[in-house]
This record gives C-alpha cells, structure tokens and sequence, in this order.
C-alpha cells in the first residue's frame, strides 16, 4: 500500500510538470524528461532543478514571437564564493543557427511594442427606415389619390454595442500593456549582462538570457550551463 501511495505522489509530480503553464502571458517549454528534474513552485510555474554536489541550478525557459527567455538562477551552498564565467548559459538546437541577443535591448523591444495607447475604431454609421404610420385613398372619378404621412427613424443601437465592445478592447489591451511593460521591467532587472558572476557562499543569483534563431521553427533544443568543471544540461522539447 505504502509503494503504491509513492507511485501515485511520484505520478502526480509529473504530471503537474507537465501541465500546460505560462510565464508573463508566454508558454513555458516543457522539459523534455521530467523525471530527470526536481522541481519548486513559484508564481504558478514548476521550475526544473539540477542538484549537483553543493551546486543547485533552475533553468525555466519559455518563448515569445521572436525570442527564447532563459531564466536561470544558481544557489552556492559552499563555503567559497562560486564565479561563473561570462558565457556560462549556451543554447543548441541541432539543425538551426541560434544566437544570444542582448537581454536588455529585448527589454527595449518589449516596451515599444506596448508603448502607445490604445485607438478604437470609429463607429458604424446609423441605419436609417422610413415608417408609414397613416394614409389614406379618395377616389374622384376614375382617380384615386393617396395621401398619408411617413416619419424617418434612426437606429443608433449598433453604435451602442460598437462602445462597449470598444470599451471591452480597451481594458484588454491596457491589461496586456501594463503586463508587457511590468515583463520588460523584470528582464532590465535580471539582465544577465547587469548582474554579478559570482555567487557568495550560501546564496542565489538569478541571471535572464535571451536567444533568437535565424529559422523559427520549432524543434527539441539544450540548455548547457557550464559552473567550473560541473555541467547541468536541460533538454526540452517544443
């Protein structure tokens, strides 16, 4: 009973990992075995780790239009300081050529994508109809003279639901913008190019890397990151 309880907490684990996330409204790329991993849970996402010696690292990894966003943190619990070198977060796609792109310049391309405010589109004219209400019909003779009155209505109401639809699109789209400008906030943060290569004994320092591919198509792909004479490769799958 005790093994088959273990079973199904192992299970779950698993499952949970490979649940469906997003990350800043962009979709997490799943490792590739996610038995090979333990995993912490932070702001609704399963962060992979890799434990080796007095070393933990994390990589989470997920993808927007044009960019892959590599987060990674590295937790020293060694009595020495741990000095990685400026390059120490490689990504390999075999069969495509990939580079890494300047994390704050993305930053840059984030923010400018939202900058502007919102513009709603113009209302649809109003739908015009002519209503008889009376007449009548004299006859004199062999002529029939018809007389009557009409009145001209105008039907605003898809201007009505133009407004709210309009109003409906705003509040998404200054959703999107407050998230998207609070994202490119968080990779100026966390820039790897602005932050510390040495982890102090006992602590954890948190690194964003941004890569983009020349072909954007979607394959299996590594992430290698190399701390000293240890090497933590993530392999993930698209």
């Amino acid at each position: 009973m005790r093994r088959v309880t273990l079973t199904i907490a192992c299970a779950c684990v698993w499952l949970t990992a490979l649940c469906a996330e997003s990350r800043f409204g962009r979709p997490v790329i799943k490792v590739a075995d996610p038995k090979s991993y333990r995993y912490f849970k932070l702001d609704d996402n399963n962060f992979p780790v890799l434990d080796k010696g007095a070393v933990s690292v994390t990589c989470m990894t997920y993808r927007g239009t044009k960019r892959y966003y590599v987060e990674v943190a590295v937790m020293n619990r060694s009595e020495k300081p741990l000095v990685l070198n400026s390059n120490f977060v490689t990504f390999s796609k075999p069969g495509y050529s990939s580079f890494m792109s300047n994390t704050i310049a993305s930053a840059t391309d984030v923010w400018a994508s939202v900058a502007g405010a919102f513009v709603p589109t113009p209302p649809p004219p109003p739908t015009r109809a002519t209503t008889t209400y009376s007449g009548t019909a004299q006859s004199y003779g062999n002529v029939t003279q018809l007389s009557g009155t009409a009145t001209m209505s105008v039907d605003n109401s898809a201007a009505g639901w133009h407004a709210l639809g309009q109003a409906l699109a705003a509040r998404s789209y200054y959703r999107a913008q407050s998230r998207e400008q609070g994202f490119a906030e968080y990779l100026v943060t966390f820039a790897h190019e602005r932050q510390d290569l040495t982890v102090p004994p006992g602590k954890v320092n948190q690194y964003v890397f941004t890569f983009e591919q020349v072909k954007r198509k979607k394959a299996p792909f590594v992430i290698n990151i190399s701390l000293g004479d240890e090497a933590f490769t993530f392999k993930y799958k698209e």
